[in-house]
């Protein structure tokens, strides 16, 4: 009887889970309705390696390696570690550089004089434990040498090897993440991106370790920083939780002023509100919390004021307005060789200047002035106006400064002993004015830096510092614009590239090639890579239409916007 329950039972629970899933079957009528679901953040993959294969060739070894050298973010690198042998096991640097290499063609692997392993393979960029990013020259390899020996038990381990991890470059894209650590201008009334790339696992304690350290060696004359000398964070990480990440740094932060103290936060901020998950942050100092009275500065990271495109058709300055090419006032260029405008921040009567001819620097004509001169030299590049309302230019072979003008007349020599003997190319000063990007060539090379700008107390700019190197792969760059905080466009070509075309290179990252546009000669941008208008030697004009370019005018030369 009981068992005779029990299977009627069975089939009374059946019976009601059948009726219950029609009842929540899908529906086939009503109205539809739209929802916007919360999707968590991207986090990369994780990968998971197995330990040494008994019997493994010195080659097999090599590749489980580096197999488990990938995975070992996920592990800690212990796996790894069990291809090593001797002191190497804990001398091993894993996170002291990242050597990325192609995906295609495969790592080639050979034997050494004295039986090692050495492997060879296309680089692509590389990584410091700093988290500097630099992307490597056309054709460079990376070559690497493991020495292995048989342990104990008759098994091949190595020995002897280099810090670091070698990653293909999929790996890394899903192992890295890129950010930003941010500081101040001189002034404080902007914040400065300093480009950095860590594991995306802990990336937020990454970051702010990267802020408490300081600026990088190329960008530290130009910016300044809030962080107390010897602040530290009290625990080993930046927890995130519910939104909120939570900062806990060392008594020594006390030691700010109250004004100090809400740029302090202020950077923090920025820094890490780039986290995916981060919302909100909260600062303690020595596990109390870190009392800030001041209101909190609101600070870009791109003072960008959105202008008309101006352009040079008809014998006029002119700007474009609703697409329509309209005459500006006064604008008449009669008697000059105009060429090459440049346009200031200003929301009234902005700053506009021009080259006449190759070799001077003028004023654009007004309706109420004439054009004067403010700089003469050799073949003068495109000028460049920061949002102090400086117009930098330099003669295209450079003696080791360049010019920087005010339209009241006032002219400086910037030092910038790194060019000496090299032919400039293109000038552009970034959009908060801590930054310049050089095109440039020396030795018969194409050279893109970025340098910081060194300036007086009384702001006037004196000297470029020492810069960092973008756009390693490039092998021709004409024109540059600042697209965004973090970001160059430069015309110019690599690869097999038979015309120059728009390449997008991050201050610290890899470089994006963008479609060609037949002819192009000049760029210029706005706020951000979809504001891209270039012009053409046969005056045409495009803007970025979706992954494209749309032709927009024609008989109009030098697009510009302001900067």
């Amino acid at each position: 009887m009981t068992a005779r329950r029990s299977v009627r039972l069975l089939v009374v629970l059946l019976a009601a889970l059948v009726a219950l899933a029609g009842c929540v079957s899908l529906p086939r009528s009503g109205p539809v309705s739209a929802s916007q679901p919360e999707l968590p953040p991207s986090e990369g993959i994780g990968l998971f390696a197995a330990g040494p294969r008994e019997g493994a060739s010195p080659q097999e070894i090599v590749e489980g390696f580096l197999t488990a050298s990938a995975a070992g973010y996920s592990d800690e690198f212990l796996v790894a570690r069990q291809f090593l042998a001797g002191p190497v096991v804990q001398a091993w640097q894993p996170l002291e550089q990242v050597r990325i290499y192609a995906d295609n063609p495969a790592p080639s692997f050979g034997r050494t004089d004295d039986g090692g392993v050495r492997l060879t393979v296309a680089a692509e960029a590389s990584v410091g434990s700093a988290g500097h990013y630099t992307e490597s020259p056309p054709e460079t390899t990376i070559e690497a040498g493991f020495t292995l020996v048989r342990n104990a038990a008759g098994e091949w381990r190595i020995v002897e090897l280099d810090d670091g991890v070698l990653l293909p470059a999929a790996n890394f894209r899903s192992l890295y993440a890129q950010g930003a650590v941010y500081f101040l201008t001189p002034e404080q009334d902007a914040l400065v991106p300093d480009v950095r790339w860590y594991p995306r696992e802990n990336q937020a304690t990454a970051l702010v370790r990267g802020l408490l350290d300081g600026p990088s060696q190329w960008l530290s004359p130009g910016v300044v920083t809030m962080v107390p000398a010897g602040t530290r964070m009290t625990v080993e990480a930046v927890t995130v939780a519910d939104g909120v990440a939570r900062v806990d740094l060392s008594a020594d932060a006390l030691s700010a002023d109250p004004e100090e103290r809400a740029a302090l936060y202020a950077q923090v901020e920025r820094t890490l509100l780039g986290v995916p998950g981060v919302q909100l942050i909260q600062i303690t100092a020595a596990g109390a919390p870190y009392e800030v009275t001041e209101p909190i500065p609101e600070l870009s990271s791109y003072p960008y004021t959105t202008g008309s495109l101006v352009v040079v058709a008809d014998g006029a300055l002119a700007e474009v307005v609703a697409g329509e090419v309209v005459p500006l006032a006064g604008g008449s260029l009669a008697g000059l060789d105009a060429r090459s405008p440049a346009l200031g921040y200003e929301s009234e009567q902005p700053t506009l200047v021009l080259l006449d001819g190759a070799d001077r620097l003028v004023t654009a004509p007004a309706a109420q002035s004439q054009s004067f001169l403010l700089a003469q030299g050799s073949a003068l590049v495109a000028p460049s106006v920061d949002i102090d309302g400086w117009v930098w230019t330099s003669p295209q072979e450079s003696a080791g400064d360049v010019v920087a003008v005010q339209d009241s007349g006032t002219r400086v020599a910037v030092d910038v002993p790194w060019l000496a003997g090299g032919r400039v190319h293109a000038l552009r000063i970034s959009r908060e004015g801590a930054r310049a990007v050089v095109v440039w060539e020396s030795g018969g090379r194409t050279l893109i830096d970025v340098a910081a700008v060194v300036r007086g107390l009384d702001g006037v700019p004196r000297a470029l510092a020492e810069p960092v190197r973008i756009g390693e792969r490039m092998t021709t760059a004409t024109d540059a614009a600042w697209v965004d905080e973090q970001t160059v466009a430069v015309l110019g070509t690599s690869g097999g590239d038979a015309a120059p075309v728009v390449h997008l290179l991050p201050i610290g990252g890899p470089t994006t090639r963008l479609p060609a546009v037949d002819g192009a000669v000049t760029i210029t941008a706005g706020r951000g890579d979809r504001s891209l208008v270039v012009g053409t030697e046969s005056g045409r004009i495009y803007e970025r239409n979706g992954a494209s370019w749309r032709p927009v005018l024609t008989e109009a030369f030098f697009p510009t916007l302001p900067g």
